[in-house]
């Protein structure tokens, strides 16, 4: 509960009588977290959204087979070799989510497809980043947690395993009451189709996994994903889960699927060049089916996280994901911030929109700020997003601690100096990896 002030104290509520919101909308600390994401403005990304639909999404679907996509998200601006806070994460998360809410259709229909063609190319996307803290180590762990992102996300008024479900059941024709045991024999005899995919199907954990694909409790199916399957298993075959995904969503129609990998330099600390692990990952990205004809892969790249993967990446000449060179620009995107005032109006906007205190009427859209106000902290943040809503939050902070009801370019002057450049993570290379 907000704490309230007594109104005969005498102290008036800067934020809720003047500013006119329910508490101050920017986060100190403005760092994506898929679980408490904030408000999305896609908006902020200008011409550069188009670019990634169109890279990541269109031009695979416009071919036939060998649809898959080895790709990178950058954020090289301003030569911060951490490239952070420029919204990768976001974007790769929240764009799948939103993909999936539909198949894409909304996409698919905003980048000019025919209508005809929007229900015959559904897509799906997943998000998945190495986090050490659960385990999430290696590429099938991490890939094995984007096919749960994929599965719980929302779709109409379920979730994407529902829905996915449902075609599969109309597509081989079940019969009402034996949805499940029709699935499941469809899927088998799908994966049976590919001799370079090495499956034991009868596997207990592998059984498991079919069996909860092809039945109806999403829950039940996350919640053996996340809690029954062990971080060994998980390492050692997580591929193969990704594999049969792969085939369970071919059997309803849906043919191409786009993985985000977030913090590929966490991954990085704890291989060399030689590894397995590097070997599995080719072999089951490139030369693997269903997977190497209907999935591509798009990783989150900054400077710091190319030279952690650029000796391992090259050994096993997997194609690269150098955004400067020309020749890979259909496969890559640098960011590059907030370019113009307008992204970043609607950005602030959006974020004052949502703590706007009800029945509240401002006099704009963006008060207590003016344009004037917003384009001069745009262009102290040198078009960075996060340090953008981070000196915004530092101007409301400030004006409520001061009395401030007026904010003007003289009060926010001192506060444009603010030093936001991220701590260097620490680098544990002489632990971790000694080949390093």
């Amino acid at each position: 509960m907000v704490m309230r002030l007594k109104s005969e104290s005498g102290q008036q509520n800067i934020m809720n009588d003047v500013f006119m919101l329910k508490e101050n909308p920017f986060r100190q600390a403005q760092i994506y977290n898929p679980d408490t994401p904030g408000p999305y403005v896609p908006e902020m990304y200008g011409d550069q959204l188009d670019a990634f639909y169109k890279r990541f999404f269109i031009l695979p679907l416009t071919k036939a087979d060998n649809r898959q996509v080895i790709g990178a998200i950058w954020s090289s601006h301003s030569g911060d070799s951490m490239g952070k806070g420029f919204g990768k994460s976001m974007l790769m998360a929240e764009e799948s989510k939103r993909i999936n809410a539909d198949f894409g259709a909304a996409m698919l229909q905003r980048m000019g497809v025919v209508d005809e063609d929007i229900e015959q190319n559904p897509v799906l996307s997943g998000y998945c980043t190495f986090v050490q803290a659960q385990e999430v180590k290696t590429f099938p762990a991490a890939l094995l947690d984007s096919v749960t992102f994929i599965l719980e996300s929302a779709h109409g008024n379920g979730t994407v395993h529902e829905a996915v479900r449902r075609r599969i059941a109309l597509r081989v024709g079940a019969t009402e009451g034996y949805e499940g045991e029709a699935i499941e024999r469809a899927l088998r005899e799908e994966l049976r189709k590919f001799r370079s995919l090495n499956i034991q199907l009868n596997h207990k954990t592998v059984e498991r996994f079919i069996a909860l694909l092809a039945g109806s409790n999403t829950q039940d199916l996350v919640d053996f994903i996340r809690h029954e399957i062990g971080p060994r298993i998980k390492a050692a075959q997580g591929f193969n889960f990704v594999h049969v995904f792969n085939a369970y969503v071919g059997v309803a129609g849906i043919l191409y699927v786009v993985y985000f990998i977030d913090q590929i330099e966490n991954f990085a600390r704890f291989v060399r060049v030689g590894d397995r692990d590097i070997k599995i990952l080719r072999e089951s990205m490139c030369q693997t089916a269903p997977t190497c004809n209907m999935a591509s892969f798009i990783f989150q790249m900054h400077i710091r996280a190319q030279e952690g993967i650029e000796d391992w990446w090259t050994s096993e000449h997997l194609p690269s994901l150098d955004f400067s060179r020309k020749v890979n620009e259909t496969r890559t995107i640098d960011l590059q911030g907030l370019q113009r005032k307008e992204e970043a109006y609607e950005l602030a906007k959006k974020y004052l929109q949502d703590y706007r205190l009800a029945g509240s009427t401002p006099p704009g859209p963006l008060h207590p700020f003016t344009e004037e106000i917003l384009e001069t902290v745009r262009g102290s943040a040198k078009g960075n997003p996060r340090d953008f809503l981070r000196t915004l939050g530092n101007i409301l902070d400030h004006a409520v601690a001061d009395n401030q009801k007026r904010i003007d370019l003289t009060f926010i002057q001192p506060l444009l100096e603010a030093d936001y450049e991220d701590e260097p993570e620490a680098v544990e290379d002489d632990f971790t990896n000694p080949a390093r």
